[in-house]
């Protein structure tokens, strides 16, 4: 019998130092996958900023990079930290592919725009911190009056190929139909089953203001195909005017109602997330790492390259002083970003 005990008692201590060794191997895990938003005009580069940020406080810690589009319905099996834009937050959430993280455990939280981290936000949880805002705007040749005192889209009913705009490609002409509901209804995010008569009549005045030749162009192409001249304004997302190389300095940009009320201001929001399948110290150092990832000096880096600015319109309210004073325009994605009346596009 006290041999019995002692064998239990021996075994029982193997377990523990087991147990011990295991939890160790978690704590000091020597590599974090992480996975950022692959629709960013250079991924690389910022991996390469975020890297070198993450040698410096976390040198025996390797990253490892990997793709993952929160878009495709996939899981982020095997990697510890993704980025996603909020539409798919309920979609993410409910396939119990990310978990929350501690709201006190985001750094500089006051700097980031409130209404970002409310369209994160899920029954009291905080699923990830906000990186990246983006959404559809006027860009217009500032000598083009029609354009310069549009408020609404329905100002410009005179008017007819007047824009580059994609309205023929399906997710695009989604996005015009969500944003002329929101406008029109005066619902942040509108269910997409209220399409009405006023909807189809300002997607029917969209098709006419559209130049036919690039109404199947993707936003990249659409930037270019006015910065060689065609129309007179176009729409697209901010990071798009990094593309205008002849236009860029006679061309303005501003938020538009999509309908003939009130422009209800509406902002995709990319933010960086952890994983649902890390627990313990490994997820201390996911949420540190997620940090880091949005850290605004990173985000002032990444938004120069080659010193030209990539007008990315960012979550954070202080990375945008430095890029002013340099780039006056900033000033103009600074207002956009922060009007109070912002809210988060969430939901499909």
């Amino acid at each position: 019998m006290i041999m019995k005990r002692i064998a239990a008692v021996v075994l029982s201590l193997l377990i523990l130092v087991l147990c011990a060794s295991c939890g160790s191997r978690a704590v000091k895990a020597d590599s974090l996958t992480y996975a950022l938003f692959p629709y960013l005009p250079d991924v690389e580069y910022y991996q390469e900023l975020v890297e070198r940020r993450w040698a410096e406080i976390e040198p025996d810690i390797k990253l490892i990079r990997a793709d993952w589009d929160c878009y495709t319905g996939e899981a982020p099996e095997g990697i510890d930290v993704v980025m996603y834009d909020a539409v798919m937050r309920d979609v993410l959430i409910d396939s119990g592919w990310i978990r929350p993280i501690d709201k006190a455990s985001v750094q500089n939280a006051e700097d980031l725009f409130p209404f970002a981290v409310n369209g994160l936000a899920a029954d009291g949880k905080l699923y990830g911190i906000p990186v990246f805002l983006c959404g559809n705007f006027f860009f217009f040749y500032r000598s083009c009056d029609a354009l310069a005192k549009a408020e609404r889209i329905t100002d410009l009913a005179d008017e007819s190929e007047l824009l580059v705009i994609n309205s023929d490609d399906p997710e695009t002409r989604e996005e015009y139909v969500r944003e002329a509901l929101a406008d029109t209804l005066g619902e942040a995010n509108p269910a997409a089953g209220k399409e009405n008569g006023e909807t189809d009549t300002i997607m029917a005045l969209i098709d006419r203001l559209a130049i036919d030749a690039h109404a199947q162009d993707q936003p990249d192409q659409v930037a270019r195909a006015y910065d060689a001249g065609a129309g007179m304004g176009y729409i697209s997302f901010s990071e798009t005017m990094r593309l205008l190389e002849r236009r860029g300095q006679t061309t303005d940009i501003k938020s538009v109602s999509f309908g003939d009320g009130e422009n209800l201001s509406r902002l995709y929001v990319d933010a960086v997330s952890v994983t649902s399948g890390v627990s313990g110290l490994r997820y201390e150092k996911c949420v540190e790492l997620m940090n880091v990832i949005a850290d605004a000096d990173i985000l002032t880096s990444l938004s120069v390259q080659d010193g030209k600015p990539q007008y990315l319109l960012l979550a954070r309210k202080s990375a945008y002083a430095a890029l002013e004073t340099r780039f006056p325009l900033y000033r103009k994605l600074e207002e956009i970003a922060s009007d109070k009346q912002n809210c988060a596009i969430v939901g499909q």
